[in-house]
């Protein structure tokens, strides 16, 4: 059995696999890191454990301290030069976040063609993934609850209760809410047309993270649900180490 751990700036989410196949899914806050071992207490002990880490060593030390039972040594996922077949185009690829690496890994083992996977959580994260599995480059852009909450608490008679998604809103809770969607939106629309205008045919979206709910009914294009994407990528290296 595989473990497999993605560590991010809110929620710590882990799967367990066996071959392919998830056996069990979780997470937890980031906040309720240190009682990681109490989630973990039902696991078996697992053959190996990746983990990405994006939210610092505070939240590393605890999670080693919740495997240390386990006498396993965990690998900590870093952006390498190429890996699972994708290759990564960053000036300097380390300097790529683990879990976004995760991410593209984890969509190319979709074999969908030409993608732009999206990681919509505290930030979003857009990245362009080609048919050949070359990492081209991605933005990143405030999170939707980022966009909705910062008018809503700094801009006087303005509110960060969530609206609806109208074309054309006559509320400023509606305001608020389709502006931050199509901002995000259209963002990621446009990545998309970009690719293709430099000839990567047919990009769809893979669309992933705790915001996706609140996004996905403002796209044009189909929109691909897969949430487990940077842990299908943690698995996809696990099975290649």
């Amino acid at each position: 059995m595989i473990l497999v751990v993605d560590i991010g700036n809110t929620q710590v989410k882990w799967a367990t696999a066996v071959g392919d196949a998830w056996v069990t899914q979780g997470q937890c806050p980031l906040s309720a890191i240190a009682k990681l071992s109490l989630y973990w207490s039902d696991l078996s002990e697992p053959a190996a454990i990746v983990i990405s880490n994006v939210a610092g060593v505070e939240a590393a030390s605890a999670v080693d301290m919740a495997i240390r039972p386990w006498n396993i040594e965990a690998y900590w996922v870093e952006a390498m030069p190429s890996q699972c077949g994708v290759v990564n185009s960053y000036a300097k690829p380390s300097q790529l976040g683990p879990d976004r690496w995760a991410a593209l890994i984890g969509a190319k083992t979709l074999n969908l063609g030409n993608v732009v996977t999206v990681c919509s959580g505290t930030a979003t994260a857009i990245h362009g993934l080609t048919q050949a599995g070359v990492f081209i480059g991605g933005l990143i852009i405030p999170g939707y609850d980022l966009i909705h909450k910062s008018l809503g608490s700094n801009a006087a008679q303005l509110s960060d209760a969530e609206g609806t998604l109208s074309t054309f809103p006559l509320t400023t809770r509606d305001a608020i809410t389709s502006g931050a969607i199509r901002a995000t939106c259209q963002t990621i629309e446009s990545f998309c047309d970009d690719m293709e205008v430099v000839g990567y045919d047919a990009v769809k979206i893979v669309l992933a993270g705790g915001a996706a709910d609140k996004v996905r009914t403002g796209f044009v294009r189909p929109v691909i649900r897969q949430d487990d994407v940077i842990l299908l990528g943690l698995l996809e290296i696990a099975k290649s180490l």
